[in-house]
């Protein structure tokens, strides 16, 4: 299948903006089977995620967000139930189409960065460019115009070692941004920053989903991201246990005292 075809598959943006979902995780379970011993790490989840929200999933460890996270990416299948991308069940795809999904609908962002530290900032924004076919010469460019949106256009030829934690995860931000993504998928994006720096990758979110309109879903434990989110949803054992909204959230707690 040719990127036309893959295109014409996921829609175009007048489509897509028509159903007002960018993803809709329906009932989806997955089990983990290591011998005869089974671990269900979601219990029929479900989820309706809008264009252009900034979603935060919380929970314990072990409640099942990261698995519900990998789901949502297209990184792991589910047992049971659906996942649909742009109404696209995902879990139909291919191989290939697979790749081509997470090549350009979807960028990643990691806590440990998962930087190539040989390479430059602008050779790592790059990279995934050259994955999709974008010639060098556009890639380049195209590189130094998002290192310049995330704050980094003086740093495009220093390496990852020679960078703070935080410069580090914008050059992160920059690369999953390289395609123009319509899902930004985040895992933890401040677990290996200090206090100042996690809220300015935080405020750097959320000025991101304003100004180009992407959906941003995170997978945190961190409570300062949930002030800028659209929806914080709740996850135990598995399962979906609450969805709220900041306000919500702050109704509850003035409740408490």
């Amino acid at each position: 299948m040719d990127n036309n075809s893959l295109t014409a598959l996921f829609g175009d943006d007048s489509t897509a903006q028509k159903s007002g979902y960018v993803i809709r995780a329906v009932e989806v379970c997955k089990v983990f089977a290591l011998g005869e011993h089974e671990t269900h790490a979601l219990r029929g989840a479900t989820l309706d995620v809008r264009r252009g929200e900034y979603i935060s999933i919380m929970g314990p460890s072990g409640s099942g967000k990261t698995t519900l996270f990998n789901m949502i990416g297209g990184l792991n299948k589910p047992t049971s139930g659906k996942v649909y991308i742009d109404q696209v069940d995902i879990a139909q795809l291919d191989p290939y189409e697979l790749a081509w999904l997470r090549c350009r609908k979807v960028g990643y962002v990691f806590q440990s960065f998962n930087l190539i530290q040989v390479m430059s900032c602008i050779e790592n924004v790059m990279l995934p460019m050259a994955f999709a076919g974008l010639s060098s010469e556009d890639a380049h460019d195209k590189a130094r115009d998002i290192l310049a949106l995330v704050g980094l256009g003086d740093r495009a030829l220093h390496k990852p070692a020679e960078m703070s934690g935080g410069q580090q995860q914008r050059v992160a931000i920059a690369r999953a941004l390289a395609n123009s993504p319509d899902i930004i998928l985040a895992d933890e994006p401040t677990g290996n920053l200090d206090l100042k720096t996690g809220e300015e990758i935080i405020e750097l979110f959320a000025r991101l989903r304003d100004q180009l309109g992407v959906t941003i879903i995170t997978a945190t434990h961190d409570l300062k991201m949930l002030k800028r989110s659209d929806r914080i949803v709740w996850i135990e054992d598995g399962r979906i246990t609450r969805v709220t909204t900041p306000d919500e959230m702050k109704i509850k707690i003035e409740e408490i005292h």
